[in-house]
């Protein structure tokens, strides 16, 4: 019989109520069974009485979650009492046995003993404060857990951050030392050209003027192996330079009008002579449309095709060498010109090609001693194209010949008025000009002095071999310019420059200067122009080129 059942009566819904009541209450009630899965109550319907659990346990699921579960003893379904739904669903979690008192008869019976109300309430309170305590548990255990954590996470941020620290302290001393690493590499390879180059103007120079002088057909061979030689060696100069320009970053293409057939011509006319030497067939390809001038850097186009025409000879034995330039598309005034140097030569190996474009790279250990060179030329050649927005390739068969092409947009340009030929005084009778030349290299000297001798007969030269001396000379004499070398013993020539163009009274103030410097980077350059001197002359120069200086410079003409 449920009224006698021991275990409901410890039911905290019983709580100081007196036995006969808590039997009557009993006998009121209903007594089910519910089989695992079995639902009591459903979210959002109002229950249908008040439950008490009498065997077995029951789940709340609030859609597929778990929220909690109840055992014996525990109570459910008390929204009733304000006709509110479930928040809720409660499913049998087991075979469950339970009490149950229809809110109809809980009524009656509540009317009659409000004790059963209060009950409820104190239930419902206690059930709440467990469930705040639980909830304040969870809340402490979590906020530990956290803390933890972030003191976990803190300490591995704080072991980051010093590594980054550290790590950054290591970089700013490396990328301290590769700035000085790089100032002293500037250094010695301006440093390298200027004591190189000084050396190598007297022995270009006098070994011109000698080539000019009678000889015997012996001393005429040995001079021209001499010249040649010379050449070669430059040749070797410029191309380190050139390449340490270009990975410095401090290489600059100029964007000018200039003759692009023109320079096509001439590297044929140039090389041809060469190609005649060994027997071999030069040929020149110019295509339909191709346009006679163009916007870009005229040395440096020339410097590639040059090299790769060049290497082409020096790499064939017996056939031809082409050189083409064809037109690949055009828009507007905008050219795409694809350049070609194709050759009936030893070929490359398919392996071998891509090292070919490495610095000093060769196709093979012995092409060096074969061929001569230094393998810099088609690294400075590719990255010289590549500056110009292009791409250097080869195609190649071994014993059958390469061809290396390259395409390179331009803009199409007019063609310049032509001077005329005293525009740069060529018909200009040079006696009675006075030039002042500042150079401290006693054969530097002599070969400057000789050599404008020869090309302006009756010019009258002054040597100043150091700064002191120029100003000196400058200050007591009329010059038409001063040749000013840069190295000097005591007042460099940028010091001497600027002492002249603040210190003299005009017109020797105004006197026009041409530098004359084996340092050929462009910071050297632009330091010339910065101190005030008007031109440059690059060491070792030809007497073309010393011609060209004194005519300009004698004249007057930028």
């Amino acid at each position: 019989m449920i009224e006698h059942d021991s275990l409901l009566r410890k039911s905290n819904l019983f709580l100081n109520l007196e036995e006969p009541v808590i039997g009557e209450i009993l006998s009121k009630s209903e007594s089910k069974k519910y089989l695992s899965g079995d639902v009591l109550i459903k979210k959002g319907d109002v229950p249908a009485g008040l439950f008490i659990i009498r065997s077995g346990k029951v789940g709340i699921y609030n859609e597929d979650i778990l929220l909690a579960e109840l055992g014996e003893l525990s109570i459910m379904g008390e929204s009733f009492l304000a006709n509110a739904s479930a928040t809720a669903t409660i499913l049998a979690a087991s075979d469950l046995t339970t009490l149950e008192i229809k809110k109809d008869v809980f009524y009656d019976l509540a009317i009659k003993y409000p004790r059963l109300v209060f009950n409820i309430f104190a239930i419902n309170f206690q059930r709440l404060r467990a469930s705040n305590d639980s909830a304040l548990r969870e809340a402490r255990s979590r906020e530990e857990k956290l803390e933890q954590l972030v003191k976990v996470r803190t300490k591995e941020l704080n072991e980051t951050l010093e590594t980054l620290r550290s790590t950054n302290t290591e970089l700013s001393i490396t990328r301290d030392n590769l700035i000085e690493t790089q100032k002293f590499r500037d250094q010695f390879l301006a440093n390298m050209s200027h004591e190189i180059r000084t050396p190598m103007n007297a022995i270009v120079g006098l070994t011109n003027l000698l080539i000019k002088s009678p000889a015997n057909e012996l001393q005429e061979k040995y001079l021209n192996v001499i010249k040649k030689s010379g050449a070669n060696l430059l040749v070797i100069i410029n191309d380190i330079l050139d390449l340490a320009k270009i990975e410095a970053g401090k290489m600059e293409l100029e964007s000018v009008p200039f003759p692009l057939i023109t320079a096509i011509n001439n590297i044929h006319t140039i090389l041809s002579l060469k190609a005649e030497e060994k027997g071999i067939f030069m040929k020149e390809v110019i295509g339909e449309g191709v346009p006679e001038y163009v916007v870009g850097d005229e040395t440096r186009i020339t410097q590639v095709v040059m090299n790769l025409a060049g290497n082409a000879i020096k790499f064939t034995e017996k056939g031809n060498v082409t050189i083409s330039l064809t037109v690949e598309k055009k828009s507007g005034e905008n050219f795409d010109l694809l350049f070609s140097v194709k050759d009936t030569g030893i070929g490359i190996p398919a392996d071998k090609i891509d090292k070919i474009f490495e610095s000093f790279g060769q196709a093979s250990s012995d092409t060096t001693r074969k061929f001569g060179g230094t393998g810099l030329g088609l690294t400075i050649s590719k990255q010289l194209v590549e500056m110009h927005r292009g791409s250097l390739n080869v195609r190649s068969t071994p014993g059958e010949g390469s061809e290396f092409y390259f395409t390179i947009t331009y803009k199409a340009a007019p063609k310049p008025q032509e001077l005329s030929a005293d525009g740069l005084g060529e018909t200009r009778d040079m006696k009675g000009v006075r030039i002042l030349l500042v150079e401290d290299n006693e054969f530097n000297q002599m070969v400057a002095v000789d050599t404008l001798q020869d090309l302006f007969p009756g010019i009258d030269v002054d040597v100043a071999e150091d700064g002191k001396t120029a100003i000196e000379k400058a200050t007591a004499n009329d010059y038409s310019f001063i040749l000013m070398d840069i190295h000097l013993p005591d007042i460099d020539g940028f010091e001497t420059t600027r002492f002249i163009r603040t210190n003299l009274d005009a017109p020797k103030k105004n006197i026009r200067i041409c530098a004359m410097t084996a340092s050929v980077t462009k910071e050297n350059i632009d330091e010339c122009y910065e101190a005030g001197m008007n031109d440059y002359l690059m060491k070792p120069f030809s007497p073309d080129m010393l011609k060209e200086k004194v005519l300009r410079n004698a004249l007057g003409n930028d």
